[in-house]
């Protein structure tokens, strides 16, 4: 305890506002201690107002000495780091630990207690004890030994008998003269050993996932204040713990089910209102960067419901997400984008094209520390429950989850298919967005953003009309020289990632032969491309020939397309459609986890890119295979024309 002269005017004045000191409520006591804690707080109270310390003595019917002491115990240091306060004069109350002088002696077993403080008074006596409990507890055993992953505690009892009989302990001394061995006290002691050392408790003991949460988070409140919609979004990617297939048409006849894993849901939430802005789920065994850009981009891009094909599944009243409900939040961008640290989302082109066309600050966070994005991590856990897990194929959320059964035969007894995923997706989460939330004084994330919305003060920022037609955010960039020859008669061309893009104006402008063009392009659909003149200025846009500008397909089909025909695994003449080639190639290959998401993708860029005006004709009609015809159950033989 620390000691104090007791002259009013050496004492610092926090010291003596007693307005500031810790309180005490009363509430419970029994009258003798509320009248002697009352006689000790007018005391003290006198004493500062400047009182004469005798005649508050008198008045208060206490002693000098008495005085005194409550005074120090009120002006002592508290474990918690602020003085005792009122706190000191509480009836009863300890500041100092016992500490126990007298031997531990056998008792008979009819006997029981008189053995307080006898572990302290042990390791009183042996130091070296508490020492070696602490390193076995906490995993400081030195780099001279490999330490358990988690020591018992049964192991650290053994370890404190051992050591008390080397040091020449018997029967007659503690522990050994007790029945329980001083586990009990032992129990005691690790307690609060790891209340002592919450830090080196959680990483010795509980994990890398405690020692993390205890170091990043519950310091205090939060100093990051968000006050508006649109001011800042979580991102993040979640794995769906479900199994899916899809089926495809064979070419000779029925169907292939292929089965796909480790799908991934990928989001971006409203921190103010909670509301989802957009997702977007990966087909990548680790989404990339591109899957990031697709959800920020879905994010922006006003929301249209889908149409559900599944019997009797229809969205809830009201339900949907803010870029298609509220016509005013359509393309409104976020001031600031918080996000992890993991790879794909770090990409240099992530980041640019973020900056550049989002225009929104980069908050990337620590790393390994999903705390800081917590709303993110607390709503994916809400969309397994209320969906996901739901799933007969759900894998659950570990494999000893009840849930859990045998998820692929589940998915390919009852055709759980991609689609199924994509349409209960959407409808989970436009629910979500129109259910009260209780972080939000029990209002839906889609009503507090239609009160800001018509707020005529709020200030949203928003892509221009003339940009919207081309967002930008997932175009890939290409220097390619223009190529011709007018000796031969070759009109001037732009080759790029193996197909020859042209128009008619570049036709007519062999002045540009050997100069590069940059041109832009969608990888979600190369078949035409934005071409821009050496100075930048704006050429047109260049469309693929052949079956390249007329087929939907993706920037990584043709690449995989172009390098299978590289190896010779598949043949291609000038007049064959490449992408019915591709999908029999696939359908016909080992069938694994590449070969599913590689026809996963195809049947998706063909459905979202597909332009029913254009009627393609082919030299051969057996070149449209039937594993490229799309699959419906209610309408088995319906087919898509482009």
């Amino acid at each position: 305890m620390t000691h104090f002269k007791f002259d009013r005017d050496s004492l610092d004045p926090e010291l003596k506002d007693l307005a500031s000191w810790p309180s005490v409520k009363t509430d419970g006591w029994t009258d003798k201690q509320r009248e002697l804690f009352a006689r000790l707080e007018g005391a003290i109270r006198a004493y500062f107002a400047g009182g004469v310390v005798k005649l508050i003595c008198e008045k208060y019917k206490i002693t000098r000495q008495e005085f005194h002491r409550y005074l120090k115990r009120c002006l002592a240091t508290h474990p918690d780091g602020r003085i005792y306060g009122w706190r000191g004069i509480m009836p009863y109350a300890r500041q100092k630990t016992y500490v126990r002088t007298k031997p531990v002696r056998i008792q008979s077993s009819t006997q029981a207690g008189g053995r307080s403080g006898a572990f302290s008074q042990l390791l009183d006596l042996y130091p070296d004890l508490a020492i070696g409990i602490q390193k076995l507890l906490l995993k400081q055993t030195g780099d001279e030994t490999i330490p358990e992953p988690r020591i018992p505690l049964m192991a650290i009892l053994k370890w404190l008998l051992s050591a008390c009989k080397k040091k020449g302990l018997t029967a007659k001394d503690y522990p050994f003269c007790t029945r329980s061995l001083g586990r009990t006290a032992l129990w005691r002691y690790l307690k609060a050993l790891i209340n002592l050392n919450p830090g080196a408790a959680a990483k010795g003991r509980y994990g890398k996932d405690a020692t993390r949460r205890w170091r990043v988070s519950g310091h205090g409140p939060s100093t990051e204040k968000v006050t508006m919609p649109f001011q800042q979004g979580q991102f993040d990617g979640h794995r769906i713990d479900a199994r899916l297939i899809i089926l495809i048409r064979h070419t000779h006849g029925g169907f292939i089910k292929l089965h796909l894993q480790r799908l991934w849901l990928l989001a971006i939430i409203d921190v103010f209102t909670r509301a989802i802005l957009g997702y977007h789920i990966s087909l990548n065994a680790e989404y990339n960067a591109e899957d990031v850009l697709q959800c920020v981009k879905k994010a922006i891009t006003p929301w249209k419901p889908m149409t559900l094909k599944i019997p009797g599944l229809q969205y809830a009243h009201g339900a949907g997400f803010p870029s298609g409900v509220v016509p005013k939040l359509a393309w409104v961008l976020f001031d600031e984008f918080c996000y992890d640290n993991a790879k794909s989302n770090l990409a240099k082109r992530v980041l640019k094209k973020l900056v550049s066309v989002v225009g929104c600050a980069i908050n990337p966070g620590p790393v390994e520390t999903p705390e800081r994005r917590g709303i993110i991590e607390r709503w994916f856990a809400i969309l397994e429950e209320a969906g996901y897990h739901r799933f007969p194929s759900t894998t659950g959320s570990s494999p000893q989850d009840p849930r859990r059964g045998d998820p692929e035969a589940a998915a390919e007894s009852l055709e759980i298919s991609l689609d199924h995923l994509y349409e209960i997706t959407d409808l989970v989460i436009a629910k979500y967005n129109a259910t009260p939330h209780s972080g939000i004084g029990y209002k839906s994330p889609l009503d507090l953003m239609k009160l800001y919305a018509d707020d005529e003060n709020s200030l949203m920022r928003t892509i221009p009309e003339d940009q919207r037609a081309s967002l930008g955010l997932l175009n890939v960039e290409f220097a390619r020289a223009v190529r011709g020859n007018i000796k031969s008669g070759r009109r001037p061309y732009v080759d790029c990632e193996g197909a020859r893009y042209r128009n008619d104006v570049l036709a007519r402008s062999p002045e540009l032969i050997g100069k590069k063009l940059r041109l832009v392009m969608d990888p979600e659909d190369p078949r035409s491309v934005i071409a821009y003149l050496p100075d930048g200025a704006e050429f047109g846009v260049l469309t693929a020939n052949g079956f390249w500008g007329i087929r939907p397909h993706t920037l990584e089909m043709r690449r995989a397309i172009l390098s299978l025909k590289r190896e010779r695994l598949i043949y291609l003449t000038d007049n064959q459609d490449p992408i019915p080639v591709y999908l029999e190639y696939l359908a016909n290959e080992k069938k694994g986890k590449a070969t599913a998401r590689a026809l996963a993708k195809a049947q998706k860029a063909k459905y979202e890119y597909a332009i029913p005006t254009k009627t393609a004709t082919f030299a051969n009609h057996n070149d449209v295979l039937e594993a490229d015809l799309p699959v419906d159950q209610a309408h088995p033989t319906r087919t898509i024309t482009y």
